[in-house]
């Protein structure tokens, strides 16, 4: 099997494996709908964040360090035993959660967390062994998150067995998701942007680009830390002030990739997609702010940001991920120049009004409930969309494979 043979099957896997909860979330939260619930469920929105995302940020964050540290060999055997115990303890998280089994949930969590040791443990091999260092700071984003999603298991595994009555609860719930949500995930896509947006938008990567990504990283760090602990300690005012600093480190690590703009405008789904989500981001930031300086207590702030957590995906990471995947797939799963330029055209079909859907979608959510409906189906005719698109781009290229 050729290197680019091996690398198109390696990622039709791994990838396939977003799909799988994508389409898993789709129908859970179909069934909820019918049967009356109106919010996201735990298990829909842990099938979206623990399920596709992280899945998603696993696949491609090794892609990507290979990638910037010229790493001479993919070892795509360490990355599957990987992508295994991870989804093993997921999976089972997912059912010793749903059906109230404490020793299953402290088992898989544990296994989810060894996985993630043994995952920044092969980061850190390939920095030492990097035959370039110039990108080990954007590295430096993906062994931070990691790190947070460590936190964020701890923070969920206790959540689990604190009664809803604590006073402590919404305190660990509310540090739960900033950990996983803004250290886990939005480190992880602030440092891919930085060289995932040039790319994309079809330009060299800006001079300073590294330098301040490497200082904006301690800015993220140290608003990242603070979120978590002012979170769990119930103070406001400092959780607030934590998530401005954290706003700060992203504008600060993400400038130079926007000033790109200017001379380079997004032209496809692709780019539009990464820009939506990007502002999105800023958006929610805001928000949360907002809603933590209004809201009287750390249950009505939590209470604020489940009653809209479907937001945080129509805004932020469903652009992303979804950004990210029309550009990467093409690369990764054709095989040739010709086959990822059809593989291309056929993910970027009528990206001119497909990049409406999923804005509209949340601008839907924050009318009234009237609307939400219509909301709620705009957001699964944009996955459905993007999944009958990739299905028919991979069947396409497999067809012209056998050809050949």
């Amino acid at each position: 099997m050729s290197r680019l043979a091996g690398r198109a099957d390696w990622h039709l896997r791994s990838n396939l494996v977003v799909i799988f909860y994508l389409v898993a979330a789709l129908i859970a939260e179909f069934i909820q709908r019918i049967a009356g619930e109106k919010k996201l469920s735990w298990l829909v929105i842990h099938l979206l964040l623990l399920g596709a995302i992280s899945n998603a940020i696993v696949t491609w964050s090794n892609h990507f360090v290979s990638a910037l540290l010229w790493a001479r060999g993919h070892d795509y055997h360490r990355q599957m035993v990987v992508l295994i115990f991870f989804n093993v303890g997921i999976v089972g998280v997912l059912v010793a959660v749903s059906f109230h089994l404490p020793w299953l949930i402290i088992a898989c969590a544990t296994l989810v967390s060894l996985t993630m040791v043994y995952y920044l443990r092969g980061i850190s091999v390939l920095v030492k062994k990097s035959l370039n260092k110039r990108f080990v700071p954007i590295i430096r984003y993906y062994q931070s998150a990691a790190m947070f999603i460590l936190i964020g298991i701890l923070l969920g595994v206790i959540d689990t067995f604190t009664d809803d009555k604590d006073p402590w609860q919404p305190r660990i719930a509310l540090a739960h998701l900033h950990a996983n949500l803004l250290g886990w995930v939005g480190l992880t896509i602030i440092g891919t942007l930085v060289t995932l947006l040039p790319t994309v938008l079809g330009a060299q990567i800006h001079p300073r680009a590294i330098s301040f990504a490497g200082n904006g990283l301690k800015v993220l760090l140290v608003g990242s830390v603070g979120i978590v602990v002012t979170a769990f300690l119930g103070q406001r005012g400092f959780l607030a002030v934590s998530i401005i600093t954290y706003a700060a480190g992203a504008a600060i690590t993400l400038a130079p990739a926007l000033l790109m703009l200017r001379s380079n405008r997004p032209d496809r789904a692709s780019s539009w997609m990464l820009l939506n989500g990007a502002i999105g981001l800023i958006l929610l930031l805001l928000s949360d702010v907002i809603v933590i300086v209004s809201s009287p207590s750390p249950e009505k702030i939590l209470v604020t940001i489940e009653g809209h957590a479907l937001l945080i995906f129509t805004l932020w990471l469903f652009p992303t991920l979804l950004g990210a995947l029309t550009y990467l797939l093409p690369v990764v799963l054709a095989r040739g120049p010709a086959a990822t330029k059809k593989f291309a055209e056929t993910m970027n079909q009528g990206w001119w009004w497909r990049i409406l859907i999923l804005p509209t979608a949340s601008l839907l959510l924050f009318l009234p409930s009237m609307f939400h409906p219509l909301g709620d189906a705009l957001i699964i005719f944009a996955l459905g969309l993007f999944l009958s698109l990739t299905v028919m781009a991979i069947w396409n290229g497999s067809k012209s494979s056998i050809a050949l």
